[in-house]
């Protein structure tokens, strides 16, 4: 059941069972993080998920900062500026977006469906950067939106953004040029993306700036 894809036998059951996803998320974070991961399940009494995270070893404060950590404290220094427009129906991943784009500074604006998508630039949101959900609840693909915002805002960059590994739409827009980014997004990863990102974006804003209204 860690394994991406898979569903119980009663899966097709329910209203919203989901895609077999979840645990393969949560299996792949443990393995970054070195924990060990496993399920207690009782037919009848329920299941039990655990997680066990390796000790941490506090360092003595005179001790130099590792390098993953010395990389952590500068991208957690550089703000940015600029707008990004995210497109996830998951409210957790939401909130992890919103969080992390706030403490760097980042103006941006979310939406669950296509036809939010669309209503947030209808209010006049002019996104440098555009970030896509593939799998969506409304069955929407998140490929097929991404490419009408773009089309809308040419001067804005996208990517993908997925917990799948193999997928065709995925595939497709790999072959087309657009950056995927995969589940979890490495925070780094995604600063990196968006300093040369927004930097662009600024430059388009000087060149052909807004007119106010």
């Amino acid at each position: 059941m860690f394994s991406p894809y898979y569903r119980g036998s009663r899966a097709d059951q329910m209203d919203d069972a989901g895609h077999g996803l979840g645990l393969a998320v949560v299996a792949r974070c443990a393995e970054q993080l070195g924990a060990a991961y496993g399920v207690h399940s009782l037919a009848g009494r329920g299941s039990r998920f655990w997680l066990r995270l390796p000790a941490h070893v506090a360092t003595d404060a005179g001790a130099p900062t590792t390098s993953a950590a010395a990389h952590h404290q500068a991208v957690a220094s550089r703000p940015l500026q600029g707008q990004c427009l995210v497109l996830d129906d998951d409210p957790q991943v939401l909130k992890a977006w919103r969080a992390m784009l706030e403490a760097w500074g980042v103006a941006a604006a979310y939406a669950s469906t296509g036809a939010e998508a669309h209503a947030r630039l209808d209010e006049g949101l002019v996104p440098d950067a555009i970030f896509c959900d593939q799998r969506l609840r409304s069955g929407e693909s998140g490929f097929d939106i991404l490419r009408t915002l773009l089309a809308r805002c040419p001067a804005a960059r996208g990517a993908m953004v997925s917990g799948e590994f193999d997928a065709p739409a995925l595939r497709d827009a790999e072959d087309e040029g657009y950056l995927v980014l995969r589940k979890p997004v490495n925070p780094a990863e995604l600063h990196a993306v968006l300093v040369q990102w927004l930097a662009h974006g600024k430059s388009q804003r000087e060149q052909h700036p807004v007119p106010f209204q």
